[in-house]
């Protein structure tokens, strides 16, 4: 039973894979919204130690796996070459209905992404000062952009950047000095500020129109 529920597979994605993957994007939404909760609207020095310690060890490991959520929105490659023979409209007829299924796949990005650092952004604006709450996702979206690259080319996982940080800090610097690699890099993270601040805006207004 367990070597058929391993060997289940669309397109040859394996079928848990997708379980992880959003139990991964999902782990920095669960974490930022208990992280709200000790933390309340208090300031960084009316926190107790406990407190302190507390936010602070809940920030890395959210740091560690904030990346997850914008890596879903690479999940749809997975379709280069889904068909050896196209209709006249680049149609598979086949497996039509695996587009759509990549496609829903990679926009429970969206949702993990934006919340996820939207109100990390909050909390830190709350604790330390207004501003912070500005400038934080203007910061954490290239190195997100930068996060989602070492796992897709180098196949870095999350928890490598503990085990492994030297080989990433190596790997990193490539993304700045090979002409290819910072077109990437550039694209990633013009698409990431899109997304965040396009979807930011969309909420405002309705909230506005409310």
């Amino acid at each position: 039973m367990t070597e058929l529920l391993f060997s289940l597979a669309i397109h040859k994605y394996k079928i848990l894979s997708v379980f992880w993957n959003i139990f991964l994007a999902l782990t920095p939404c669960f974490v930022v919204y208990f992280a709200a909760i000790p933390i309340g609207r208090k300031k960084w020095g009316a926190l107790k130690n406990i407190d302190r310690m507390s936010f602070i060890i809940l920030f890395l490991f959210w740091l560690l796996f904030f990346p997850n959520t914008a890596y879903l929105f690479t999940l749809p490659r997975h379709l280069v070459n889904l068909c050896a023979d196209y209709g006249r409209t680049r149609i598979c007829f086949e497996e039509m209905w695996v587009v759509l299924f990549f496609f829903t796949y990679a926009v429970v990005g969206i949702p993990t992404f934006y919340y996820a650092l939207n109100r990390m952004s909050r909390i830190l604006g709350k604790i330390f000062f207004q501003k912070l709450s500005v400038i934080f996702p203007i910061v954490m979206i290239p190195l997100t952009a930068l996060g989602v690259l070492l796992g897709l080319f180098e196949r870095f996982n999350t928890w490598q950047i503990i085990s492994q940080p030297w080989e990433i800090m190596k790997a990193s610097t490539f993304y700045f000095t090979f002409p290819i690699l910072l077109l990437n890099f550039l694209v990633f993270t013009a698409s990431l500020y899109l997304i965040y601040y396009g979807l930011d805006i969309f909420i405002w207004k309705i909230i506005k129109k409310k």
